[in-house]
């Protein structure tokens, strides 16, 4: 399995994703000293650190988790989960519901079910 290495800058984003070689080096830390930041394995699977890294994503080192930019302004992060949530649980039925930002409020979708 290859793994990849996500180069992470002082506000903690990704800024660059590179293939590691498979050679048994620990290239994490040899870029990190190279290049004088901080570096993280990644892997495409998503089996370390909660998911694949994606540039403009945000390294926790506390969970150690790579987690995406915020979906809304309203949303909060759920640390332990390792994910956005919606200030307002949405409905667990059969409708279908988009998020409305401006009323901060889940919204069913007539139609769709």
């Amino acid at each position: 399995m290859s793994n990849y290495i996500a180069f992470i800058d002082s506000n903690n984003l990704v800024t660059q994703i590179i293939q590691s070689p498979d050679d048994g080096q620990d290239w994490a830390t040899i870029w990190a000293q190279q290049h004088n930041c901080t570096c993280v394995i990644t892997a495409k699977d998503n089996s370390v650190r909660n998911k694949y890294a994606q540039i403009g994503d945000t390294y926790y080192q506390d969970v150690d988790a790579f987690i995406g930019p915020s979906p809304y302004p309203s949303w909060v992060l759920n640390k332990a989960a390792k994910r956005w949530d919606a200030p307002v649980e949405k409905p667990d039925d059969d409708q279908f519901y988009v998020w409305d930002e401006d009323n901060r409020n889940w919204v069913a979708l007539d139609g769709f079910s």
